[in-house]
């Protein structure tokens, strides 16, 4: 297991080194241990797959208010995109900054986002299919969305004009949302 770190101090990159043999290869998606070795201490209790059909499908900006914010750890299984985590935690040094991991299925990057993080993710590549575990379960009670184009974060996406669900196309700016993170 290899753990990179980003600008943003709990935002972590994770990599396992596939074994090869005669029959292929194979790899590991998750081991507890030696996450918590890493200081990622993560257990999830949901995992959900997205299919993007079309490159330059956007999911978020999103986010789970208080009290069941969500930790999340993301992989690709198919295609490839880039996965945004941007700090939403206004007491945090880095509020408002962001980041963004591409991961495929080739490059076997996991991005590891902790509580009070808003994430993002756009595909490169039709037929995209990313894995996403929780920590949390979704409460549609809590369940929030920030405008995905929203100035005062500013993340930078490799496409204009992507195609978004109604609720991400209508979602409130920041400054207009009831974040309580």
């Amino acid at each position: 297991m290899k753990i990179e770190s980003t600008k943003l101090k709990d935002v972590k990159i994770i990599e396992y080194d596939p074994r090869f043999d005669n029959r292929g290869f194979s790899y590991c998606i998750y081991n507890k241990s030696e996450s918590e070795q890493a200081e990622i201490n993560f257990e999830y209790i949901e995992e959900r797959v997205y299919f993007s059909e079309k490159a330059g499908t956007l999911y978020g900006i999103h986010f789970q208010n208080n009290p069941k914010p969500q930790t999340k750890l993301l992989y690709c299984i198919k295609g490839r995109g880039i996965d945004y985590a941007a700090d939403l935690r206004r007491s945090s040094p880095t509020y408002l900054q962001w980041v963004g991991v591409e991961l495929s299925a080739e490059n076997r990057r996991q991005i590891y986002i902790p509580k009070g993080f808003g994430h993002a993710f756009i595909s490169l590549e039709d037929g995209t299919m990313n894995v996403m575990r929780f920590d949390e379960p979704f409460d549609s009670r809590l369940s929030r969305q920030i405008a995905y184009d929203d100035p005062e974060i500013g993340i930078k996406y490799p496409m204009n004009d992507p195609i978004l669900a109604p609720h991400d196309r209508n979602a409130p700016l920041l400054s207009e949302s009831d974040l309580n993170l």
